[in-house]
């Protein structure tokens, strides 16, 4: 099952010979043993490091690699493209270290407001640098609208009513940009250094072990012998994926290539079927414990613990997914829908026996 997940998620990334492999996983290493003795305040090697120096390091470890993992256009994998993607890696990775280094000129000199002259400039590098990793990771609509948005300090004066604002020129909004604690460095980004990345990594680990079969599985045996029984298994396992990853593309990838087949055989048509597992994978951001990452920035925004968010999340999630299993006993009712035989479902007894700390985990 995860086979296809991986090829259905990857397919827009280049094949990667053995240094980039090692690249690629030595950066994130290196981005997890930050976070932890950030979070932790271990000063490694007796050294502390400036909260805005962390988030840069941060950027250096991850943005640099999506110009080495996706290429500037799907296909592209070689030549003199793959030599560009090289450079702009580089830059992206020397900048950050760069701004890294200067953390604490950054903030006591006010350079997010009057910064030299060439400080400004790779002020604006940096942003083109982040606006392109964003088109080549997650496409060009996304991007126009965060282009637009970041666009806006260039035009405030000139908008109407409550719209408007205080203008600034280019180079003093590419600052304001890169250097500000509002924008490349605001809330998102440090809730992900703070919170966001050992859930991730809770996560990754739950599915690799086998955690994600054990709760396909359960689902599997607890709802597929009922009506309309594969597409109340697309439910319950979308819950308990998506409660693990955060993340709606992960769960619907992960989960999807299982039921979506399975919810068509028994009598579903194939839209309805797509449908159930794109709802039911969309709920699951908001189910706890491990949401999507707007939670983790409600929580930092509203300064209140992760735990209150969740304890909020709770009864909205549960009742999310009851009203999905209403509809769908409702649909299989009407259609005459039946579940799987016996022979098909796997042991409930066999299946908590041999994953109960899976489920322990979730609770822990």
């Amino acid at each position: 099952m995860q086979e296809p997940a991986r090829q259905a998620t990857d397919n827009r990334q280049r094949p990667l010979g053995v240094f980039w492999r090692g690249i690629v996983i030595a950066f994130p290493a290196i981005a997890i043993l930050l976070t932890i003795n950030d979070i932790f305040n271990l000063r490694l090697f007796d050294v502390t490091i400036m909260a805005n120096s962390f988030l840069y390091l941060l950027i250096a470890c991850f943005t640099s690699l999506v110009f080495i993992l996706y290429p500037i256009k799907k296909g592209l994998n070689g030549g003199f493209s793959y030599l560009i993607d090289i450079l702009l890696f580089c830059t992206t990775l020397g900048i950050c270290i760069y701004f890294a280094v200067q953390g604490m000129d950054i903030i006591y000199r006010g350079w997010s407001a009057a910064a030299p002259l060439e400080v400004q400039i790779l002020s604006a590098i940096l942003w083109l640098l982040v606006l392109e990793a964003l088109r080549r990771s997650s496409g060009l609509l996304i991007t126009i609208v965060v282009l637009i948005f970041s666009l806006y300090p260039l035009f405030a004066e000139s908008m109407p009513g409550p719209l408007g604002g205080i203008g600034f020129p280019f180079f003093r909004t590419a600052t304001f940009h890169a250097l500000g604690e509002q924008s490349l460095l605001g809330i998102p980004m440090q809730v992900l250094g703070s919170l966001v990345l050992g859930f991730i990594l809770f996560g990754v680990a739950l599915q690799i072990t086998g955690g994600g079969k054990c709760f396909l599985d359960l689902a599997t045996a607890l709802f597929a012998q009922f009506r309309g029984g594969p597409a109340k298994v697309a439910v319950f396992a979308s819950a308990l994926f998506g409660s693990m990853s955060g993340s709606v593309p992960a769960n619907v990838v992960t989960t999807g290539c299982f039921t979506i087949p399975l919810i068509k055989q028994t009598g579903y048509p194939p839209k309805y079927a797509g449908a159930i597992e794109a709802c039911s994978s969309t709920g699951g951001v908001i189910m706890p414990p491990v949401m999507g990452a707007t939670a983790f920035i409600m929580a930092s925004f509203l300064g209140v613990p992760y735990l209150a968010v969740v304890k909020a999340a709770i009864i909205p999630s549960l009742l999310y997914y009851f009203g999905l299993l209403v509809h769908i006993d409702c649909f299989a009712a009407l259609k005459g829908l039946k579940g799987l035989s016996k022979d098909e479902v796997p042991s409930l007894k066999k299946t908590i026996k041999e994953g109960w700390f899976y489920i322990f985990s979730l609770f822990l």
